[in-house]
């Protein structure tokens, strides 16, 4: 793998060359960087049956819903926009930038530009829609990046690839693969799972994005539990080894949230479609290859933040997972000094690492002297073992 870099969304660029790739294929002509009334409520209409259709669960999932043109129109310029901006948080990861790419169920290939912009030199897309394929094909070539089509049956494990990759990417894929519906999809599931496994290199990585809603993200607890338990490390965002926590308790997801950057376009459309999204929310896994160790960290507690802020009588709060399980801190602290001043602009998602505080069993109250360090940033990798420090306030 190479060094790691940290590329900028650069949406300013990238909008208007979706919109041409929609015109394009539309064949609609008109302005290079707006819709015209007609065509933006055709975008928004399709936008809302894909979200309704995905949502349910029962009208689109397992079906090739981008062999209709509308829905895969809509695609091309609303839910790229935020599967990239999820595929760059999520691959910004990596402990180094990933040299070899496999995107299978690509679609049209958000995650595989992601990877292509995190500076792999080689991605390969892999899906059963040749024209989704072909879009994602355009999108990358006309920013400058070279990328591999293949068409494919996902559901079969065996793939038309040669050789080991660096990163293996299975994004919004698992629930359409494997329904719940069908009979032994958990067994189904992981056979496939263990097959794709051997396709990574020893340092290599797998990553798996789905839903936050609460079924798909119990589905993606499970996952990791059955995974952990046949030997395969947890590169992200788990520094926890056990048994995961939020399946001992009911009614307790645990799914990343990052920011969403909304250019004009993307405000209309959810404008229009009343879609209400301030942020990027999903479950997500990121797997070592099967022999790999667990990431060596520095030799002191870290904690996952895994809840937003929360209001109680004992302050203000936030859920942590961490090396030594599932925690929670709070402050009744009215203003806080430099040493845990982070406290008051922790986001989910990011890594911590808390001193001096108060021990409550399974709470930690902040006092003067507590420092709260913020080790990994969202969308940035594990603190390397010497104990770098991402960020501090």
């Amino acid at each position: 793998m190479k060094s790691k870099r940290s590329p900028k969304l650069d949406l300013e660029t990238i909008m208007p060359l979706l919109i041409g790739v929609w015109r394009r294929y539309t064949k609609l002509s008109g302005p290079p960087d707006v819709l015209q009334t007609r065509e933006f409520r055709g975008v928004v209409a399709a936008v809302e049956e894909m979200q309704k259709g995905l949502e349910s669960g029962d009208q689109l999932i397992g079906q090739d819903y981008f062999s209709v043109p509308e829905l895969l129109g809509a695609y091309i310029l609303y839910q790229w926009v935020i599967h990239y901006q999820e595929a760059m948080s999520l691959i910004g990861e990596l402990p180094s930038a990933p040299r070899r790419v496999l995107d299978i169920c690509s679609g049209p290939a958000p995650y595989s530009f992601a990877a292509l912009h995190h500076g792999a030199q080689e991605v390969i897309a892999l899906d059963q829609n040749l024209k989704a394929m072909t879009l994602g094909s355009e999108i990358c070539g006309r920013y400058g990046f070279p990328l591999s089509i293949r068409t494919h049956n996902c559901r079969n494990a065996r793939l038309p690839v040669e050789g080991k990759f660096d990163l293996i990417v299975v994004a919004h894929a698992l629930e359409e693969l494997f329904p719940e519906t069908q009979k032994n999809w958990q067994l189904t599931q992981k056979a496939w799972i263990d097959q794709i496994l051997t396709y990574l290199n020893p340092e290599g990585q797998l990553l798996l994005v789905g839903s936050s809603q609460t079924l798909a993200n119990k589905r993606y607890l499970i996952l990791r539990d059955t995974l952990v338990k046949q030997g395969i490390a947890v590169q992200a965002p788990c520094v926890w080894k056990g048994e995961c926590p939020a399946l001992q308790t009911k009614n307790s997801p645990c799914y990343a949230q990052r920011p969403f950057e909304k250019p004009y376009l993307i405000k209309q459309i959810q404008r229009g479609a009343q879609i209400n999204l301030s942020s990027l929310k999903m479950s997500y896994l990121l797997m070592r290859s099967p022999g790999a160790e667990w990431p060596v960290l520095p030799p002191r507690p870290l904690y996952r933040v895994i809840s937003p802020p929360v209001e109680s009588n004992l302050g203000k709060s936030f859920y942590l997972c961490g090396t030594d399980g599932k925690k929670s801190i709070s402050s009744n602290l009215k203003e806080h000094p430099i040493e845990s001043r982070a406290f008051e602009y922790l986001k989910r998602g990011e890594l911590i690492s808390v001193e001096d505080f108060i021990d409550r069993q399974s709470r930690f109250e902040i006092t003067t002297g507590t420092r709260i360090r913020v080790e990994a940033a969202l969308g940035k990798p594990l603190p390397h073992p010497a104990g770098v420090i991402e960020e501090e306030f």
